[in-house]
């Protein structure tokens, strides 16, 4: 396996960044919808890793947008309608975007409420003042988007489905890590 992606393959940097983001996207949005049920004593800790980990996946989100911009996509099949290639090209966008709007989203918005993230005594804050009807604006927009974000990967995950199993094409399989 090479690192970079090739003309029918995706190369293992960018099989790293999709699965490990998949993943943490995954355990990031049970538990964000689970913050309400942990034990008050407990929720500033909690709320605070879940930040924590919402910026790291930024990051990563980043990190995999310049790296998708300097490493060209492996190309569809052949013979791939255009009315799909563009449904492809705008999943893609939208969950490039989805992604890095929701954790700002939370970040402004913890920021805006005057409990910006931190590592210890070091606040990750920016140059925002507290604004409650802001930060109660973003966190509505950071619920929206996990929303928004569970419907999006559900169709990316059924149109990998619809390719491997009733296309039979070598879609999902050029993003599998064994390849």
């Amino acid at each position: 396996m090479t690192f970079r992606n090739t003309s029918t393959s995706y190369g293992s940097i960018a099989k790293f960044f999709h699965w490990l983001i998949f993943l943490l996207l995954l355990f990031m949005v049970i538990y964000g919808f689970l913050l309400g049920d942990i034990p008050k004593d407990y929720q500033p800790t909690a709320y605070n890793f879940h930040k924590l980990l919402g910026l790291t996946i930024l990051a990563l989100m980043i990190l995999r947008a310049l790296w998708a911009g300097i490493n060209p996509k492996p190309a569809l099949p052949f013979g791939t309608p255009s009315w799909e290639r563009g449904v492809e090209r705008g999943m893609h966008f939208l969950l490039y975007v989805i992604v890095m709007a929701m954790p700002l989203a939370g970040w402004i918005g913890s920021v805006a409420g005057g409990r910006p993230p931190h590592i210890g005594n070091l606040n990750i804050t920016l140059p925002i003042a507290q604004n409650k009807p802001l930060a109660e604006t973003l966190f509505d927009l950071h619920n929206n988007l996990a929303i928004i974000l569970i419907i999006l990967v559900s169709l990316h995950i059924l149109a990998a489905l619809y390719h491997h199993f009733i296309k039979r094409d070598d879609i999902l399989r050029r993003m599998l890590p064994h390849r």
